[in-house]
């Protein structure tokens, strides 16, 4: 079958990982290039339409048309990554969300939580739940003790990984404050993708950053602030290799998601077998529960703060992992699943 995805190939390995191994053709391009012999088009994230731009109200009337179009050829499934955008729903991001989600024939989501709400909100669509798959052969894997002295980071330290982007402000304040409240004496925070950088504003400021950019040299101060050896923070975005050796030198893996339905960061942990401890939201939760793993409010540090400690004693117990639960999400797994069910809703 031929599978159309309407966006530019996206570089997190999720769908390369899954669609190398698939039966069926998987052809990206942008919307406009849709062909009537495309069994499935299969939208992830409403905003890669446009290449995370806004859509303008002609841009939208377009897509609405084309999604009539497709429907009388191709059977159209979203893959329900996100439910509102991360950056903020402006007026025409939310029309977006709404009309891939009026027109979808299928709906595959990553979790029982959201299957529930959609079926309620789209009795009419087909609603299917498939696992995110392991970011298997995605990232190299290495002795935790390599890792460390590869890092020059002290074998016998405490080391907490916050893997991906912290997206906001609350997010950053969530995980330094919680990481600041832990009275270990040899303690580690690892960020793959901080924010040095603060949202704010002041009358004057344009006028005076002819002069300095106080905004700039706040983001110098975070920087030079946290430093090694207590502190690893990387600011852009970094290599397969070194995201392999930060996964690998870590105990735990906390997951700073405030307000999201979904994290891959969830199944990046599984990937490296790390006890991981996130928020009580969405599918993210009911994936944590899973295996067993510590949740904590998001709103509270002292909640966080008590679930790293029990994060720490699951790993110090050594942990045991349970095969059956973690082949479910492996990749050739998942890619059955997938393929069998496209099958299955281009011939209902």
């Amino acid at each position: 079958m031929k599978i159309f995805l309407p966006f530019k190939k996206d570089i997190n390995p999720y769908l390369e990982n899954t669609q190398k191994l698939s039966q069926h053709e998987y052809i990206y391009s942008n919307f406009r290039d849709y062909r009537v012999d495309f069994d499935i088009v299969n939208i992830h994230w409403p905003e890669a339409i446009f290449g995370w731009h806004e859509p303008s109200e002609a841009e939208l009337a377009e897509l609405k048309t084309a999604f009539s179009n497709w429907r009388k050829h191709s059977v159209l499934v979203y893959t329900l990554h996100d439910d509102k955008r991360h950056k903020g729903m402006t007026r025409n991001f939310k029309k977006l969300f709404q009309l891939v989600e009026n027109y979808a024939e299928v709906f595959i989501h990553l979790g029982e939580y959201s299957k529930v709400i959609y079926q309620q909100k789209f009795p009419e669509a087909v609603h299917k739940t498939i696992n995110h798959p392991l970011y298997e052969d995605a990232y190299p894997i290495y002795d935790k003790g390599v890792a460390r002295d590869n890092l020059q980071i002290d074998q016998a330290a405490k080391v907490i990984i916050v893997p991906g982007n912290i997206r906001n402000d609350k997010e950053k304040k969530m995980v330094l404050r919680s990481f600041k409240s832990l009275k270990f004496e040899n303690k580690v925070l690892i960020a793959t993708g901080m924010r040095a950088e603060l949202k704010f504003d002041f009358p004057g400021r344009v006028r005076l950053k002819k002069i300095i950019d106080v905004k700039e040299q706040k983001a110098k101060w975070f920087k030079e602030k946290y430093q090694p050896p207590e502190y690893y923070f990387s600011y852009k975005r970094i290599s397969s290799r070194e995201l392999g050796l930060k996964m690998s030198a870590a105990d735990i893996v906390l997951i700073p998601r405030i307000n999201n339905l979904n994290s891959g960061l969830f199944f990046l942990g599984l990937t490296y077998k790390k006890v991981l401890l996130g928020p009580e939201i969405g599918n993210i939760e009911e994936q944590l529960r899973k295996f067993n793993f510590p949740v904590f409010d998001p709103s509270s540090i002292r909640s966080i703060k008590m679930k790293i400690h029990e994060a720490f004693e699951l790993s110090k117990s050594g942990y045991s992992w349970e095969e059956d639960k973690l082949n479910a999400y492996k990749v050739k797994e998942v890619v059955q699943e997938l393929d069998k069910f496209m099958i299955k809703i281009c011939n209902l």
